[in-house]
């Protein structure tokens, strides 16, 4: 079991008032890494591998030193693929920079696709709760100064892409400085058939600055759309796996309100998360274990399972090539995970009921 360092949240964005608008780049990841693939993992099994990976790609001087952690991500892709061990689909989130929005590139999938860019607009009206006064200490008053942040990497063939922001209104704090909001692809499996992969990056809380009524409430605004959202785009018919940053953590308030969005997506069908699913089965690799205990505990990045009227997907393996490096330490301030899924056609009644969207 790896030793895991507990890290102090990093600022989603901020000081972004004064990074934003003005911020440079850097012009090029440098290519000193060789990184080798991870050793000890089986080749992947299953139909399909999905990975979610919050990178960190903020740009300066929110976050500095990024460019070259970010190399080595899409390095460490490209040596996966090498070997037969890259997810068949990652999603990203804070792939704000050229840098982050390279990793797809350097790793070498066949689509990259983008979410909502910084001038998406989304003016649905505003949730109950989220009509009250702006600040403008806060970013909150002010357009969106980055895109989404979120990236789809596949190698399977695109059926089909829906994006969009949030509304505008549904958001608290600095947090408002991204154009945050929903990506969904509709994926061919061959021989297989479809899937649909979503990923997504909710409020934070105290990372936003401010109020905690006011994150809750734009929590519950982007949960409440973004099941909307699903149930307009997706046809309810191929399984669904909803993978990203949903900052939930251990709160009690987030904790009851993300499940009932969820679940609404398939009201008689069973959700489950795909880690605590493949965790309480004992399918994560053995050295991996220390990491996904962690991931679990902190409950931010998750994989729902939605099973389809045509079919579900079963947890067959769980890894996490994104954890804990030798030194301790880790290129983000997350984890990245990988579940290996198996598709069940025409069982979706029979979905595994633990783990519910919890």
């Amino acid at each position: 079991m790896k030793l895991v360092r507990r890290r102090p949240r990093a600022c989603l964005l901020a000081a972004a008032a004064m990074a934003l608008g003005g911020a440079t780049f850097a012009t090029g990841a440098r290519e000193t890494y060789a990184m080798e693939a991870p050793e000890g993992w089986a080749a992947p099994r299953g139909d399909i591998s999905v990975l979610t990976y919050n990178v960190k790609g903020l740009p300066r001087p929110v976050a500095f030193g990024r460019e070259e952690m970010l190399e080595r991500i899409g390095l460490r892709l490209a040596a996966m693929r090498r070997a037969g061990q890259q997810p068949a689909v990652v999603v990203l989130q804070e792939a704000f920079t050229p840098e982050a929005r390279r990793i797809g590139k350097l790793a070498g999938y066949a689509h990259v696709i983008d979410g909502p860019a910084q001038d998406s607009a989304n003016l649905s009206p505003a949730s109950a709760g989220m009509n009250r006064e702006r600040s403008w200490l806060l970013g909150e008053t002010q357009a969106p100064r980055l895109g989404s942040g979120l990236v789809l990497l596949s190698d399977l063939p695109v059926v089909s892409v829906r994006r969009s922001a949030f509304p505008r209104q549904a958001c608290a704090g600095f947090d408002c400085l991204a154009n945050k909001g929903v990506l969904l692809a509709v994926l061919e499996l061959p021989g297989k058939g479809r899937v649909a992969v979503a990923t997504t990056h909710f409020n934070s809380r105290g990372a936003s600055g401010a109020p905690v009524r006011d994150s809750q409430a734009a929590f519950k605004a982007q949960a409440h759309y973004l099941s909307q959202f699903l149930r307009r785009e997706w046809d309810g018919a191929v399984p669904l796996v909803i993978a990203g940053d949903f900052n939930r953590g251990q709160r009690p308030y987030r904790m009851a309100v993300l499940p009932r969005s969820i679940e609404s997506l398939a009201p008689s069908r069973p959700i489950a998360e795909g880690l605590s699913a493949s965790q309480s089965r004992q399918l994560v690799a053995s050295r991996d274990r220390g990491d996904a205990q962690w991931i679990v505990e902190r409950a931010r990045d998750m994989q729902f399972l939605v099973p389809g009227t045509d079919g579900s997907l079963t947890p067959v393996a769980a890894w996490v090539p994104f954890g804990s490096e030798p030194d301790g330490e880790s290129l983000s301030d997350h984890f990245g995970f990988v579940v290996n899924y198996a598709i069940e056609r025409g069982r979706s009644g029979e979905a595994p009921r633990p783990d519910t969207a919890a």
